[in-house]
C-alpha cells in the first residue's frame, strides 16, 4: 500500500511530468477515483504530488531510524523532500494558502485524524515524514509572504 499526498489551491498548481527513465518528483492531475479526496478541501484544485518512487512513500524520511534506509535510498529521500520544498517556495507566492492531504491509497475518503501546519522548511527536517490521514495548511516559511 503506498502513501498518498495531495495538494489543493485556490488556482491551479503546475504540474510537474512523471519520467520512466529518471524517476523523481512529480506533479500530477489526481485519477477520477482519487478525486474523492476532494470532499476534505476547501480548495477546487486539486492536484497528486509524487516522489521518487512514484508514491508518497519516498517523503517519508523521518517515520524510522536512518540505519532502516540504503545510503542511496536516504538521499533520494532527501532529494524528492527537497524538491517538493522548493515546488511549495515556488507555487505558495503564486497561490496563496495550500492545503495537504496525507493518507493510504484508498483512504482518500477517510476523515482527517490529524492537522497541522507544514512549511517548506519542515519537509527538509530528517525526522520529516506525512501522518496518515493528515488534513494540513501550507504556509510560507518565516521570513517569506505570498501575494
Amino acid at each position: 500500500m503506498c502513501m498518498m499526498i495531495y495538494l489543493a489551491s485556490d488556482k491551479p498548481l503546475r504540474t510537474i511530468d512523471w519520467n520512466e527513465a529518471k524517476p523523481g518528483f512529480h506533479i500530477s492531475t489526481p485519477s477520477p477515483e482519487e478525486l474523492r479526496v476532494m470532499r476534505h478541501f476547501k480548495k477546487a484544485n486539486v492536484v497528486y504530488v509524487g516522489s521518487h518512487e512514484g508514491c508518497g512513500c519516498g517523503f517519508q524520511l523521518g517515520e524510522y531510524s536512518a540505519d532502516n534506509y540504503d545510503p542511496g535510498e536516504l538521499e533520494q529521500r532527501r532529494r524528492s523532500l527537497h524538491q517538493f520544498a522548493e515546488y511549495l517556495r515556488t507555487e505558495l507566492p503564486r497561490v496563496g494558502s495550500i492545503e495537504a492531504f496525507a493518507c493510504w491509497d484508498g483512504d482518500q475518503q477517510a476523515p482527517p485524524e490529524h492537522s497541522r501546519t507544514l512549511t517548506p522548511s519542515s519537509l527538509e527536517k530528517e525526522d520529516f515524514f506525512f501522518l496518515e490521514k493528515e488534513l494540513s495548511t501550507v504556509a510560507v516559511d518565516d521570513g517569506e509572504s505570498t501575494n
